[in-house]
């Protein structure tokens, strides 16, 4: 369970929800902050992950700590030999080839040293949560507007996920 993306947020009781919707459906939770962990530890945590549950948040600043840490191959091997996955919001966006879009919904100057964009590259299509849901209406419609003809944007809101299996996906 690692909510890193909440560190910069003033909002962050998703954070205690998502950890006690597992805790309610059976799941020993081991709660970890990337950007609070040596390099070791924290690829460590990452190689005997059982499953990822990744919190929404500054999308930016998780994928800066996440480049930090030297994670982002090893939760992509991980994914690749069929360890689930949840991402919640910045943790979904995360999956896209690349966060650029983001920039509209997050701000990205909360990850100082986040230079390269690119992100897991998991899924072809880039996730945009919270779609017509306050208060990310016009943000939404925004990114919307600007990369509908360049992207392929997956709008969901807070009552839908977006189940993957290999290429293969469904909004539920």
């Amino acid at each position: 369970f690692i909510p890193t993306a909440s560190n910069v947020e003033e909002y962050t009781e998703y954070v205690a929800e998502g950890k006690q919707a597992l805790e309610e459906l059976g799941y020993v939770v081991d709660k970890f902050d990337i950007a609070n962990e040596p390099v070791d530890v924290a690829a460590n945590k990452v190689k005997n992950a059982e499953m990822f549950f990744i919190t929404g948040g500054n999308t930016f600043y998780l994928l800066q700590e996440l480049k930090k840490k030297n994670l982002v191959s090893l939760i992509n091997e991980k994914v690749d030999s069929g360890t689930p996955y949840i991402g919640e919001s910045a943790g979904a966006m995360i999956m896209a080839p690349s966060i650029e879009y983001c920039r509209i919904v997050n701000n990205a100057t909360l990850a100082k040293d986040l230079t390269d964009y690119s992100a897991l590259n998991q899924t072809k299509f880039y996730t945009l949560p919270h779609y017509k849901e306050e208060p990310f209406v016009e943000l939404d419609d925004e990114v919307l507007a600007v990369y509908k003809d360049k992207l392929n944007l997956l709008p969901i809101n807070n009552s839908q996920v977006i189940i993957v299996n290999d290429k293969d996906y469904k909004i539920v």
